[in-house]
Formats: structure tokens, sequence, C-alpha cells
């Protein structure tokens, strides 16, 4: 029979109260969960900035600054143009479809040879239908957002707190962990610097997939006679930030604009150059770019980024390619281990 003498007692008790406790700290922080992985994203992205202003300003004054400076270069100005766009957009789809209903004897029917598959593709009935997703999507998101609009202030206001503290003692909160892992100092430098690497890799890929975009589309508005094609070309790459609709929000309203109030034949080929050309590097160049800059396996994370959007939302994006990197890192530690003490 077990016998437990108080050391057994207390060991148990108190890895059972520590789960319970931890549980309900989880849960306590889970509706900010998203608020602090960006705070902590964020940061790393300008650790260089309050490393920078740490040499001429107290830690206080330095973690404030670059708390301020996220808000006022990545923050705001997302708000304010998700804002304009969903007050632009809102109105758009409606008229078009109106138009494209009242106008039912425009034929917009493209004709293929008889050895294809497809004998025809009516561009109307594809153009209603996607038109009638897109507004669906931008008012429930918007409605959404009006009827939480306290609780995004919460979460505005639990990032910024976030970053302050991250910024300030975010050297002692990571000597602090290294201390109580149950880990190698090796292994846990491994695991945070293939995190760095990966956070750094996802922000890389994004920017230069968007100013790519950007530029495709804006060569495809020059080719389809639209005006201003380098302001639209920018507007695209600003809304290739936005999750799943990205920057069909610029050439779907600019498509159906030209089609409308230029030519038929302008307004079809910026809708099919934005379906084919611009939404199709996204999905190819994002993962290769991530990859090459995280060292990661190109296959993996096409997984872990689609993935990531489908069971997480827009915040997979990050979480997807951190889990599929933190997966294969710890795979890598435990075969380092295999390995020792097989040779020991």
């Amino acid at each position: 029979m077990l016998k437990l003498n108080k050391t057994h007692i207390f060991n148990i008790f108190f890895v059972l109260a520590f789960i319970i406790i931890l549980y309900h700290f989880i849960k306590i922080i889970s509706p900010f969960f998203t608020a602090i992985f960006l705070a902590l994203t964020f940061s790393i992205l300008y650790y260089p900035l309050n490393i920078y202003l740490r040499k001429y300003f107290s830690n206080n004054i330095s973690s404030a600054v670059s708390t301020i400076s996220i808000f006022l270069t990545l923050i705001l100005p997302l708000v304010l143009f998700g804002w304009l766009l969903f007050k632009e957009t809102r109105n758009i789809y409606p008229k078009t479809i109106s138009y494209l209903n009242e106008n039912s004897n425009i034929n917009l029917t493209i004709k293929f040879p008889d050895f294809l598959p497809i004998n025809e593709l009516d561009l109307k009935d594809i153009a209603l239908k996607n038109i009638s997703e897109i507004q669906d999507k931008i008012l429930k998101s918007g409605s959404k957002i009006l009827k939480n609009i306290f609780f995004i202030i919460v979460d505005i206001f639990v990032m910024l707190i976030t970053l302050f503290f991250i910024f300030r003692d975010g050297d002692k909160f990571l000597k602090w962990l290294i201390e109580i892992l149950p880990m190698n100092n090796e292994h846990i430098y491994k695991i945070l610097n293939q995190f760095y690497l990966t956070i750094m890799a996802i922000v890389k890929g994004m920017v230069l997939t968007a100013i790519i975009q950007g530029i495709t589309a804006g060569l495809g508005y020059y080719i389809a006679g639209c005006p201003s094609p380098v302001l639209f070309g920018m507007l695209t790459t600003i809304s290739a930030a936005i999750p799943f609709l990205g920057t069909s929000t610029i050439w779907i309203p600019l498509g159906i604009f030209m089609f409308i109030f230029n030519n038929h034949f302008s307004g079809i080929f910026i809708i099919l150059w934005g379906a084919l050309v611009v939404g199709l590097i996204d999905n190819i160049l994002r993962p290769i770019l991530i990859g090459r800059h995280a060292k990661l396996p190109i296959f993996a994370l096409f997984i872990g980024i689609f993935g990531g959007l489908r069971v997480y939302g827009p915040i997979g994006l990050f979480i997807g390619p951190i889990l599929v990197s933190m997966a294969i890192t710890f795979i890598e530690i435990y075969k380092e281990n295999i390995k020792t003490k097989s040779n020991s």
C-alpha cells in the first residue's frame, strides 16, 4: 500500500492548486488574448526603437514613447482606414447591384470553344453573387464592430498597457522565464530565437507581399486606363493587411466603377486582373517569403497560414505559422536529445 508523507501530500496539493489557479488565470485573460498577442508582436517589431530611446531617456519615458509610436503608426491608421473603407464600400455595393439589375440587357457572357468542358461564363451572374457576398460580409463586420465598440476600445487599451509593460519590464520577465522553465538554456534560447525569427518573417512576408500586390495591381490599373493608378496601387498595398477581404476591397469597387462610368472592358479587366493575378500573389508568395525568412518548410507554412486563419480567424495569420514553427523546433530538440542519449 502506498504511503504518503507530508512532502508527497504537499506536492499533490501544490500541483492541483496551481493547475486550478492557472486554469482560471487563463480563463480571465482569454478575452484579451488577441490584444496581448498583438502587443507582443508589435513590441518585437519596435523593440530596436525602444533600445535606442533608452540611451537618452529613462526606462519609463522610452517605453511610453515606443508605445505611443506604435499607436500613431500602426493601430490608429489601421482603425481609421478600416472605418473609412467600411463607410465607402457599404454605399458602393447596393448601388452596383441596383445598376446591374436595372440594366438587365447588358450581356456579359463569354463563350468558350466546344472542346472545353465549360461552354460559357456569365460574368454578370458571377459579379452579382460576389458583390452580394462581399456586401453581406462588410455589413456584418461593420454591425459587429458597432455593437462591440466598447470592447474594441477596451482591447486597444489593454494592448497599449501591455505594450508599455513589455517595453519596460520585458527583459526582467524574459530572464525570469528562462530561470523557471525546466529546460536547458540552449534549448530555451533556440525556441525564443525561432519565435523571434517567425514573427519577423511573418511581418516581412506580409509587407513584401503587400508591396508586390500593390505594384502588380497598379500595373493592371494603368493598363485598364484607370485614373490615378499609382494612388489606387498604394491603397491596394494598404488594404492587403485586411484579413479575408484584403486587396479585393479596392479592385472590386474600382472595377465596378470603371465598368459603370468608363467602359465595360476596363471594369471586367480590373476584376479579372485582381482575382487571377493580384489575389493569387497573396496565396502563393506570402508562404514562400515567410518560409524563407523563418527557415521553415513551405508546405508546412501553407497549412499553418490557411489552417490558422480557418481555426483562429484573422489572428490565425500569426498564430498558425508560429505554432508550426514551435512544433518543428520542439521536434528538433527532441531529436537532439534522442541522439545525445544514444551516443552516451
